[in-house]
């Protein structure tokens, strides 16, 4: 047979391939809209709440609207863990949601519902104090560490970066020492922070970590449990309190 001849019986089954090869990876690129609707026990809606999507290829985030609900347009299929946080409630958790193409409605549009009722959280009685006013911090209420997931801008990015600032000005904290810590509480990476109080973590497999910030002139901070993920970088901002003073919300 003829070079030309085998081209021509050949060409037909190339795309037919072709043609499978991409519908397959169109499939495995489906997307998947999630929405939900975030109440308290006594079913009222929660607005406000911070819902996240974590995976080890990315991490999603949004907020709940004026009457709790949610919205992500756009869920590649994966397992994912859901988390909602809401000020004055515990957090909401489902560790295995699998978002799938065979979930469709009535309407045939690929999506799925995630509820979520929230439980309020156990408060104690918390204890008065009156500190002397030169070791009174005044400052807006809020934890001493701040997550933010942003899209790594280049493969060569940090998996994990921050800064440390103090004080209104926000001035650096120089040469603190930050350690990364697996879920499991094994340390895998330290480092000082520079002269803009700025750190980064670039080769870490993505998975829960956790972080200890420590300073001679500073109180400890232990950062909670936190994602890396393939296609984010998880931005730290560290706001700690100077030895010998107390932080007082205003």
């Amino acid at each position: 047979m003829k070079l030309a001849e085998r081209l021509k019986t050949l060409i037909p089954w190339v795309s037919l391939f072709l043609i499978i090869s991409t519908a397959g990876s169109a499939d495995a690129q489906e997307a998947i809209k999630v929405t939900g609707l975030v109440t308290d026990p006594n079913s009222a809606p929660i607005p406000g709440a911070r819902i996240n999507l974590y995976s080890l290829d990315r991490i999603l985030q949004t907020t709940s609207d004026s009457s709790g609900h949610f919205r992500f347009d756009a869920v590649p299929t994966g397992k994912y863990e859901f988390e909602v946080n809401a000020p004055g409630f515990k957090r909401f958790t489902k560790t295995d949601l699998f978002v799938t193409s065979q979930i469709q409605t009535a309407k045939q549009d690929k999506s799925m519902d995630v509820p979520a009722v929230m439980q309020i959280a156990t408060v104690g009685n918390a204890p008065i104090v009156e500190p002397m006013p030169e070791k009174a911090l005044w400052d807006p209420c809020g934890p001493p560490g701040t997550l933010i997931y942003q899209p790594r801008k280049t493969s060569d990015a940090s998996a994990v970066g921050g800064v440390v600032t103090y004080g209104y000005e926000k001035g650096p904290v120089v040469g603190a020492t930050i350690q990364l810590f697996e879920a499991k509480g094994a340390q895998i990476a330290r480092q000082l922070t520079d002269v803009r109080g700025e750190f980064q973590f670039k080769q870490i497999t993505p998975g829960h970590y956790y972080l200890m910030f420590q300073h001679p002139a500073y109180n400890d901070i232990k950062l909670d449990e936190f994602w890396v993920a393939r296609e984010n970088e998880t931005y730290i901002t560290l706001d700690p309190v100077p030895l010998g003073k107390i932080r007082v919300c205003q």
